[in-house]
């Protein structure tokens, strides 16, 4: 694997990318039939009103459901621009870049592939550099 191959390093990055969206289509899934499942237990009989800073909430584990809408946007972000990278798309390139911030926050592994995939995005071909 040549390292200043530029587009080759691009459709790996796109093939990571679909992986980790389709990683996370599972989790979104999962985590929806879990709050499912959870919100019929007994442990919610307590729990119909909670006192935040003086905001009344109302049935609270309906805030649990951002977990699976988060997921589910996330796994539809990364599929989206691992299509676009693998598919050599101009617009992938550009939407890339949403993923990769997201990833910096992962600690270590995200933070090195989201660090990797910046510098990728941003260094242009060597034809295009030298004017060939």
């Amino acid at each position: 694997m040549d390292l200043k191959d530029h587009d080759q390093n691009l459709k790996i990055i796109g093939k990571i990318m679909l992986a980790l969206g389709l990683i996370l289509v599972p989790f979104s899934v999962f985590s929806f039939f879990f709050l499912e499942a959870f919100e019929e237990s007994d442990f919610w009989l307590d729990f119909d009103r909670i006192e935040i800073f003086f905001v009344h909430i109302r049935n609270p584990h309906r805030i649990l459901y951002f977990f699976p809408i988060f997921y589910g946007i996330l796994a539809a972000l990364f599929i989206t621009s691992g299509m676009g990278l693998v598919g050599d798309k101009e617009w992938g390139k550009k939407f890339a870049m949403v993923p990769a911030v997201l990833l910096l926050f992962e600690f270590p592994i995200g933070t090195a592939l989201g660090a990797y995939m910046i510098y990728a995005l941003h260094t242009k071909k060597e034809n295009q550099v030298n004017g060939a």
